[in-house]
């Protein structure tokens, strides 16, 4: 990982402002992140072992903002007379 994605990884991030697209890089990245870790802690030593309980939260609050997200567009009524 660069160092610009490492400043960036350590800054908090308001999941709630981003865009859908956005949310979905993100959780691509922070899965990608969490499985070279994991592999990473098989084969080698791994010193962060705090990032991995990070990472797992930010991932959990992604899914979180999605999924209120589905259920909002899913709850509004379509404006239709019943």
């Amino acid at each position: 990982m660069a160092k610009a994605d490492k400043k960036k990884a350590a800054k908090k991030v308001n999941f709630t402002e981003l865009t859908d697209a956005e949310l979905a890089r993100y959780h691509g990245d922070f899965r990608k992140e969490l499985q070279e870790i994991r592999f990473s802690l098989v084969t080698s030593s791994y010193t962060n072992n705090a990032r991995i309980g990070t990472l797992k939260k930010d991932i959990a609050r992604i899914l979180t903002v999605q999924n209120q997200r589905k259920a909002q567009t899913t709850a509004q009524p379509t404006g239709g007379k019943a």
